[in-house]
């Protein structure tokens, strides 16, 4: 995540047993309210292009952590049977592909972890089933994409809020990221890096996001986005950027 990056609060609740038509029409409505501050209208389902520019934030500023802030959940549950049971035991399985641009190195960075209880100790409420996947779209060097893949996951289960809230857990684990990376000495900090993860809790997948990477669920044939693109041509982040300091050319951000 870049110095500065917003977040916002939207949450998209996908209950099993919704009809298809429940669900692509709250969707349609989502993106309906979303298209209304779009400078230009992005298609629904459609994955992001990347823009043909080099993307460079050099500031000091961190995640804002004020009401106004913006920070993209999508969480998506599984509907318990009328006695309160669920057999519901799905198989985890997971595949990754990285490609390096034009651009001398790879700045990108992903994580896959299918069975995320191999990977922590033994903590009260937590479930049988659990997996942990991220992307982090790099910029202006490695170091942030890097940073935030290797210690993403540490802050969600270390924050007081792990596992009660998780909504609250990754927002401040977010944060925690951008604020540490930013006082690093070892690190560049003018490079930056989106963040987008998925933790899969039991019967319930959370999605959060910072940046313009974007996370699309595939439900019974159709393509539903549980995450919004955070780009300049949304004029509420065009106005956060300019906030800041920021300009914008051609579609990329600068922070002075």
């Amino acid at each position: 995540m870049a110095a500065g990056t917003g977040f916002s609060r939207s949450c998209v609740i996908v209950e099993d047993g919704f009809s298809n038509n429940n669900v692509q029409s709250e969707m349609e409505e989502r993106s309906q309210n979303s298209n209304s501050e779009q400078l230009s209208q992005l298609d629904v389902a459609k994955p992001p292009r990347h823009l043909s520019v080099v993307r460079h934030s050099v500031n000091t500023a961190t995640l804002m952590t004020s009401s106004n802030s913006d920070f993209d959940f999508g969480i998506v549950g599984v509907k318990l049977d009328s006695d309160g049971e669920s057999e519901y035991a799905p198989m985890i399985r997971s595949g990754s592909c990285a490609e390096k641009g034009p651009k001398e190195y790879m700045e990108d960075e992903h994580i896959c972890i299918d069975d995320l209880l191999e990977h922590l100790d033994r903590i009260d409420g937590l479930p049988s089933i659990g997996a942990f996947y991220g992307v982090f779209d790099g910029h202006g060097g490695t170091d942030a994409a890097s940073y935030v893949r290797e210690n993403i996951l540490k802050f969600i289960i270390e924050d007081p809020q792990f596992p009660g809230c998780l909504k609250k857990a990754i927002r401040n684990a977010y944060i925690k990221a951008d604020q540490a990376f930013a006082k690093n000495i070892t690190v560049d900090v003018s490079s930056g890096t989106t963040a987008l993860t998925t933790l899969v809790f039991g019967r319930m997948i959370v999605v959060a996001n910072a940046g313009d990477c974007r996370a699309v669920l595939g439900k019974r044939g159709k393509a539903i986005e549980l995450s919004n693109d955070h780009k300049p041509n949304s004029i509420s982040e065009r106005r956060r950027i300019e906030q800041l300091g920021g300009v914008i050319y051609d579609g990329s951000t600068t922070l002075d």
